[in-house]
């Protein structure tokens, strides 16, 4: 190839070619150190393995942890509303609670008072 850099030199086919792969391979290597530079600093992919994974166990522990948070919170509501439950029927069932005591006399007042059951069962003979 001619070393002369005078652009009105005519060039042969050859010249021409062997400049151009020349240019080509310079210009691929370039590009190869452009993209390995360019990539260095992104994560591989076990690296992103990894990560990923450390990730799903860090979500996995905090979805256990809000279910025993609102396991508990619901244990707590379904007690609050037990025990108010228990005070209204205890409430609605105090008027009745003397019930029995005034039906025996109402029944003693209106029938009279209950006649004594006998014995009538038999003694071993």
């Amino acid at each position: 190839m001619m070393a002369s850099t005078d652009m009105s030199t005519p060039v042969t086919r050859g010249e021409l070619l062997e400049t151009l792969g020349q240019f080509k391979q310079e210009l691929k290597h370039e590009f190869r150190q452009d993209i390995q530079e360019a990539i260095a600093p992104l994560a591989t992919k076990v690296e992103l393995e990894i990560w990923g994974g450390a990730l799903l166990a860090q979500l996995k522990l905090l979805l256990q942890e809000s279910e025993h948070r609102l396991h508990a919170e619901l244990a707590r509501h379904t007690s609050a509303i037990h025990e108010s439950l228990r005070a209204q029927v205890a409430a609605s069932a105090e008027p009745y609670a003397d019930l029995p005591g005034r039906v025996s006399r109402l029944e003693t007042a209106v029938f009279g008072p209950k006649p004594r059951s006998r014995r009538t069962g038999r003694r071993d003979r």
